[in-house]
């Protein structure tokens, strides 16, 4: 495995996390001043996926560094090299990226289940392993249902449902 290949894997997972701990959370996650008995409050849940996240992106930072230090004697690359030998993982990477912008802007438009659902089932076949396409179906829809159905059920949270598999048809005018 190339040690700088980890290094920017936590750079990236870092930056990525702090920028979603602190800017996205606090300006699109609205906490009620009020929150009643013992629930926990809406922004509870994306702020602990993103620390661990932020956490695990330094984490893989701190171990980078002395992979890094071992190498950098023995070898010398160019930029254009790594991109050049790379450039199929860049274009997944940049895939992953507009899928991900896709999933947050089609999220409110077909509903959490089917975004959830085309989400994962892009990001499986983007893994290139086809070894196991019986998992990789079987997760692929019973996933988002099963958290859906944990959420709506259990704690009584709902999803987004989407305006075009609403019932209201002022939704479905207003989305065309």
């Amino acid at each position: 495995m190339n040690q700088n290949r980890d290094f920017y894997a936590g750079l990236v997972a870092t930056a990525f996390f702090a920028l979603v701990l602190f800017v996205l959370i606090p300006i699109y996650v609205k906490v009620p001043s009020f929150i009643p008995g013992f629930a926990p409050p809406p922004d509870m849940w994306p702020r602990v996926v993103a620390i661990i996240g932020f956490v695990m992106g330094v984490l893989a930072l701190v171990l980078a560094f002395p992979k890094m230090r071992e190498t950098s004697k023995h070898q010398v690359t160019g930029l254009g090299g790594n991109i050049h030998r790379h450039k199929v993982l860049i274009a997944r990477f940049v895939g992953v990226l507009v899928l991900f912008a896709a999933f947050v802007y089609g999220l409110p438009v077909i509903g959490f289940v089917p975004a959830t659902v085309l989400l994962l089932g892009v990001l499986f076949i983007m893994t290139g392993n086809f070894e196991r396409k019986f998992w990789m179906f079987g997760l692929t829809i019973i996933f988002p249902v099963l958290l859906y159905l944990l959420f709506t059920e259990v704690t009584h949270t709902p999803f987004p449902e989407g305006m075009l598999f609403s019932n209201s048809l002022s939704n479905l005018i207003t989305l065309i």
